[in-house]
């Protein structure tokens, strides 16, 4: 049986997928590409909007209208917190809970990645009021400091030179997330690493001094905003205020003088006037982020916010996704421009007829020319910026 495996959503969501992919290998069955030449694919879905859903269901059809005999089955959060919804896509199986113990197996190779990741924590219980993941992955769980380090070194000894720690809420792992970072920055061979999402109000003044102390810790932060006005926050069960996230960007900054913060809003929450999105808009300015994730409200059936009054017009919704993302083009061209003329270590990730290009330890895609190989760390001067992308030169 060849298989297939394709993923919508998260980092986590990618690192289960690898974990599935390992196990299928394991078991003798070979990966194929592409998706039409399986015998059976495997859809490890995302529940976070309804876009997702409906790319879920767009996929099932195109992949029945190309190979109508290919076995589609489908698992992930859209399958955990909407099963009868999601058995109306068309896949021939709907895996409700797990899809296998290979969502905590160890993964050996993440073949086509330069980075990989290390799932270490599941789940949440913060009860966002437009979030239906504690529903999709339950309440949290973490995994223990050895397994971690089992698997980090493994991931090492297959050449991952970066590992991207990451969970569901990383801040909720209860052996404690510095601890995590310093002993996966520990293992011989891991020469960067990177942590996934973090929440403003649960990182402390001395998690980020310990932070600093890894000198291997890439400065680039992802710190959970979802609106830049206190009002909002507090309809959204949000844990913090404007003035915490300001003080969190401000000791990171701090302790990593060329940090990359970046970060996601929604926009359209239930009853948000067009003040709080004002207030919202001059927030993010405020805090120059790297790059932001603007997207739109999206009702999650089984949420508060789902059944909130004031549901905002989407063609409202529209109108503040475009100003959200015209303001992340021109903040990412500010923080562009602070990096020319620095010299950033790239991780190479892809080559092409001499052009290469990677991610700078503060997430910037930079590209260049240089005879390089995946895999390799070159440093590299930043000399301009191209659209999404930083170009430079060998060092």
């Amino acid at each position: 049986m060849k298989f297939y495996v394709t993923t919508f959503g998260c980092k986590v969501n990618q690192y289960e997928s690898a974990g599935i992919a390992e196990l299928m290998r394991l078991r003798g069955y070979p990966p194929v590409k592409p998706p039409k030449a399986a015998d059976t694919v495997i859809i490890n879905s995302c529940t976070v909007t309804d876009n997702a859903e409906r790319k879920v269901a767009a996929m099932i059809k195109r992949l029945k209208g190309d190979n109508p005999d290919c076995e589609v089955i489908l698992c992930g959060c859209f399958a955990k917190a909407y099963p009868d919804k999601a058995r109306q896509c068309g896949a021939d199986k709907v895996v409700e809970g797990k899809f296998t113990q290979g969502e905590t197996t160890p993964v050996s190779l993440q073949r086509e990645r330069t980075r990989a990741f290390l799932k270490i924590q599941d789940g949440c219980n913060r009860h966002c009021a437009y979030c239906i993941i504690p529903t999709a992955r339950g309440a949290p769980s973490s995994r223990p400091i050895a397994d971690i380090v089992s698997e980090a070194q493994t991931l090492a000894a297959a050449g991952h030179k970066e590992i991207v720690v990451t969970g569901i809420n990383l801040c909720l792992y209860e052996y404690g997330l510095m601890n995590a970072v310093e002993a996966v920055a520990a293992v011989k061979g891991v020469q960067r690493v990177r942590l996934g999402s973090l929440e403003p109000d649960l990182i402390s003044e001395s998690d980020i001094a310990r932070l600093a102390d890894v000198p291997t810790l890439c400065p680039h932060f992802h710190l959970s905003l979802q609106s830049g006005s206190d009002s909002v926050l507090r309809r959204m069960n949000r844990q913090y205020d404007t003035a915490k996230y300001r003080d969190t960007a401000r000791l990171l900054r701090a302790a990593f003088p060329t940090a990359a913060i970046t970060t996601d809003i929604i926009a359209g929450f239930p009853d948000e006037s067009d003040a709080e999105f004002a207030q919202t808009m001059m927030f993010a300015e405020e805090m120059a982020f790297a790059k932001i994730h603007a997207f739109a409200f999206s009702p999650r059936e089984g949420t508060a916010a789902a059944t909130m009054r004031g549901q905002v017009p989407q063609s409202v919704k529209r109108e503040r996704v475009t100003a959200l993302s015209a303001l992340a083009d021109t903040l990412r061209g500010n923080f562009f421009a602070g990096l020319i003329g620095t010299v950033q270590e790239v991780l190479i990730e892809k080559t092409a007829n001499g052009s290469v290009c990677g991610h700078t330890p503060c997430y910037t895609m930079a590209k260049f020319v240089g005879e390089c190989k995946k895999g390799d760390i070159v440093s590299v001067k930043i000399t301009g910026a191209d659209g999404g992308e930083c170009v430079g030169v060998i060092a």
